[in-house]
């Protein structure tokens, strides 16, 4: 008996049509019941989506007739072949075949090795070679379901030209052997070879009428398997979605033939084309097209697919800002669920003792919960950090409340310190710690939390109690971080689905969507590369070899998914294919080579519409719409007024800082001084300028209040500046500072050494240092503004004397990369219009009264630059009429804040906490809340 073909069309679902040829194929009930009795088929669909939605279909055609149905037994392509043979003996799982797998290559000697793996990993890294061994493995599955092994392929290939890669199919054929005769030994049996097996000994069989549902791509050894049940006598139907005028792009199997889609013209409505520039555009253009067929479908007539996954996040930003709700249907991994995470941080804590796995800890939702922290103690975490920059943990915890919490957490970590155990060990030790954080949570199996902690745990469960099924020879004792790293690799493809809502748009993969059965589906990212997809990067098997051994290539990958936009394109009541210019990072993008297949009579046309000018009124991509503009200006900037302020300073004292912030922006000026804002994180791996300019400073500091500030030796200088830097380092940063801490004082440390020449050159010149750190306060000097009295406050870095001349110098010691032109710092503009943005050096001389200087000054700056140049005592050239100028913008700024004018922003945009609130990369971006 041959594979019978059913053709049905795809101008409506194919799940539809199925469905009813299934109910026209049941056993008639002799007894003459209102009975469908489907019990003698199994039906092979493509995925479990579609299963599930088949079984939905058949009980409401059924019903609606008034009958009832025994329904088939359904199931995926990946389970059919165990359905056709009597396995002999146990099979491996897949935990215990990458174990074996990884002991194969370990035993078999890193000599023979080489061709394979040139530089193989110490023999006690059992997790590498694991890895290793896994990727073998997944090699092996894949020449497996296609009836081909190792020593095959090393005969194939010597068929192909220039083929360099010989010697590593040879080594692959003996660790197959290898590999096979280990799990012999142990009586198990590799599943993918006992399907090679069971071909090879002509063992398949069915009694059940197999009907294979739009299983367009079956591999070959499923295809054999089916051929031998066919040829036993056994029933096979394939029901192919497409009308029978294209009966010669399938095969016997109901498959694709590669060739025949190759120059296949593919039939799109070209209206039904979006081109768009970004990811926004896309989750626009998205909602944009189920708003306007809101009026005649719901929520749950609308598909969403998604070829490029990354795009979810988007999607979903954008929907909800529309009152669209999107569920994902294939859910998200466990290895990002809460439960996994808090596994993974806390035995990182136990391993590394480092701060960020400290921070992770205490940011966990659960564990906050559990360790009864509270936000001030977060603030305090960051403030500690911000102050140490710490890279292990310390003593140096000062707050009560975060040291609890360490301790708390330490004794959570402890049991995964040190020892190494058995794997069943060690999920005794897991279950533990998961029963201290949730052991007293009571879940409601109704409600989301079902999805967001209890299926987690139990797919957590589920793995661990794989852990018994190693057999001890392959399986040996583990630390912590190893047995994670085995328990992640169960877990990465372990998926949760999301709660059902049925307000939710469906939103699935590319391979899902032509069986669903949506009368509206929309197609994102139809981009070449994803549609169709290419495997441009294999480490075995590159497109020439897989051609050559018949294996899925690019041609079929093409087939399939010119395949799967036909039935899209043909199934569907409404259709839109989106075509983003741009990534998410601002790469370009191809469209889909299937916009452009078929005739050349409109494919001019067809390039233009993604390439050309904005002439397409339709086209967003090429002339912002007024809803992308709208859509800009959604957040605008919140005016002051529109903020509360607690308490509005009395501006009756100023320091030469917040003259500057207000003159850089007075709008960062406002969010400060005024509405109290401050950005607090622990993100830093480095001093930034501040705190690096501190360091420097206090160093020069303790050097210019010491008997050592009047020497002109350079080395006495730069041994005392030396010892005095390591020991501020050792106090503010530990003695185990970050390594790019420690990297950033060995530089400062170059700097003093550049520096102890420039000052003892400078004491010869006859400077003597009068004063370091000169604070102001009180009495202050004061500036008449409007006829107020304002106070002037500030420091001062160095004032020096020259007691031959009798004239001042009032320093500002600069530690940025350039050398510093003070003049340049301060004003900008052509020379005879200059402005002044910075007020600091010429602020100085009103502060130097107040400590007793008297009589001419100059101003200017000490610049310490990155290594390679030389230190330098740089004064300002400015005259009277350029400081009276200072002056008055000093006294502007002061009125100016005194009257509350904070807006707008300044022109000048750089990064800092502020920087998105004044959203800098955004145009229009002044534009007033409405």
């Amino acid at each position: 008996m041959v594979i019978s073909r059913e053709f049905v069309t795809w101008d409506r679902p194919i799940l539809h049509s199925a469905a009813d040829w299934l109910i026209r194929s049941a056993t008639v009930s002799p007894e003459n019941l209102p009975l469908v009795d489907l019990s003698h088929c199994l039906v092979v669909v493509p995925g479990g989506l579609a299963g599930r939605r088949l079984t939905e279909l058949l009980i409401q055609k059924v019903e609606a007739d008034g009958r009832s149905l025994i329904p088939p037994g359904i199931i995926t392509v990946g389970q059919l072949p165990e359905h056709l043979y009597e396995a002999k003996l146990p099979f491996a799982s897949e935990l215990t075949q990458q174990f074996a797998w990884g002991e194969t290559l370990r035993a078999f000697g890193n000599e023979p090795l080489k061709p394979l793996i040139p530089f193989p990993p110490d023999a006690n890294d059992l997790g590498t070679w694991r890895d290793y061994g896994d990727s073998v493995r997944r090699v092996y599955r894949e020449l497996v379901s296609d009836a081909l092994d190792f020593t095959e392929v090393a005969q194939k290939a010597h068929s192909l030209e220039d083929f360099t890669e010989q010697a590593r199919w040879d080594v692959l054929a003996k660790l197959q052997n290898a590999y096979l005769a280990r799990l012999d030994a142990l009586q198990m049996w590799d599943k993918q070879s006992a399907r090679l097996y069971a071909i090879k000994h002509d063992e398949c069989h069915s009694d059940a009428h197999i009907v294979l549902l739009a299983t367009v791509d079956l591999n070959r050894a499923t295809r054999q398997m089916l051929d031998q049940v066919a040829g036993k006598g056994g029933k096979v139907t394939a029901i192919v979605g497409a009308p029978e005028s294209w009966s010669d792009h399938f095969d016997e199997h109901g498959c694709l033939i590669a060739d025949a889609w190759a120059d296949e013209t593919i039939e799109l409505d070209w209206q039904s084309v979006a081109i768009v520039d970004g990811p926004t555009q896309q989750a626009d253009e998205a909602a944009g097209a189920i708003a306007a067929v809101a009026e005649k479908y719901t929520a749950k007539d609308v598909i969403v697919g998604l070829p490029d996954e990354n795009l979810l996040g988007e999607v979903r930003r954008i929907f909800g800002q529309h009152g669209l709700k999107c569920r994902y249907g294939p859910g998200r991994s466990v290895v990002s669920t809460l439960p996994f995470r808090l596994i993974e941080t806390i035995i990182e804590l136990s391993q590394t003792r480092q701060y960020h796995a400290l921070a992770s800890a205490l940011r966990h939702p659960d564990l906050f919960v559990t360790l009864k922290f509270a936000q001030p103690g977060i603030e305090q975490l960051d403030e500690w950090f911000n102050h140490r920059l710490p890279d292990v943990i310390d003593n140096s915890i000062q707050n009560e409340e975060v040291a609890q919490a360490v301790s708390k957490l330490n004794e959570l970590a402890a049991p995964f310190v040190g020892e190494k155990r058995s794997l069943p060990e060690w999920a005794d030790q897991v279950r533990e710690l998961l029963l201290a954080v949730y052991g007293s949570q009571i879940i409601d199996l109704d409600t989301e939390a079902n999805f967001q902690l209890a299926r987690p745990l139990q797919s957590i469960n589920e793995a661990m109690a794989q852990w018994n099924d190693i057999p001890p020879s392959l399986s040996q004792a583990f630390g912590a971080s190893e047995m994670l790293r085995v328990l992640k690799s169960q877990l990465t493809s372990s998926m949760i689905p999301a709660e059902h809502d049925p307000e939710a748009i469906e939103a699935l993969g590319w391979l899902e969507l032509p069986l669903m059965d949506a009368p509206v589906c929309v197609v994102t990212s139809f981009n070449d590369g994803l549609i169709p997809s290419a495997n441009t990067a294999d480490l075995f098997l590159p497109n020439s070899l897989r051609n050559l051994l018949g294996l899925e290539d690019d041609s079929l990958r093409y087939a399939r998914d010119a395949y799967q936009v036909q039935v899209i394109q043909h199934s569907r009541e409404v259709v839109k294919w989106i075509v983003p210019k741009r990534s998410a990072d601002g790469d370009p993008l191809a469209p889909s080579r299937l916009l452009f297949t078929g005739g050349t009579e409109d494919l001019a046309q067809r390039v233009h519409k993604f390439f050309g000018m904005p002439e397409d009124p339709q086209n967003q991509a090429k002339r912002p719409s007024e809803k992308s503009q709208d859509h800009r200006q959604r957040i605008a900037i919140p005016q002051p007024h529109q903020l509360e302020v607690i308490e509005m300073p009395a501006w009756d004292r100023f320091s030469a800082t917040r003259i500057n912030q207000y003159l850089k922006c007075p709008y960062r000026f406002f969010l400060k001084y005024v509405v109290g804002l401050r950005g607090e994180d622990d993100w830093s791996t480095e001093l930034d300028g501040g705190a690096f300019g501190n360091l420097a400073h206090d160093t020069l500091q303790a050097f210019g209040i010491s008997d050592v500030k009047d020497s002109a030796d350079e080395k006495i200088i730069f041994d005392f500046l030396s010892a005095e830097l390591s020991d501020l380092a050792v106090k503010r940063y530990g003695k185990s500072p970050l390594a790019t801490i420690k990297l950033q004082i060995e530089q400062l440390r170059l700097r003093l050494r550049a520096f102890a020449a420039g000052q003892a050159q400078h004491l010869q010149n006859g400077w003597v240092i009068h004063l370091c750190e000169a604070e102001v306060a009180g009495p202050y000097p004061i500036i008449s503004v409007d006829g107020n009295e304002i106070e002037l406050e500030g420091r001062i870095d160095r004032i020096d004397y020259h007691p031959e001349s009798g004239q001042w110098a009032v320093w500002d010691y600069k530690t940025g990369d350039s050398t510093g032109d003070p003049e340049k710092d301060h004003q900008v503009g052509p020379r005879d219009d200059k402005r002044w943005v910075s007020v600091q050096l010429p602020f100085y001389r009103h502060l130097v009264k107040s400590v007793g200087v008297r009589g001419e000054i100059s101003l200017g700056y000490i610049t310490l630059p990155k290594l390679g140049e030389e230190v330098r005592f740089r004064e300002a050239n400015w005259g009277e009429d350029d400081l009276d100028q200072a002056d008055a913008t000093i006294i502007q700024a002061i009125r100016d804040i005194r009257a509350g004018k904070f807006f707008p922003p300044g022109e000048a945009r750089y990064e800092d906490e502020f920087s998105r609130i004044c959203q800098d990369t955004v145009l229009g971006k002044w534009e007033p809340a409405q």
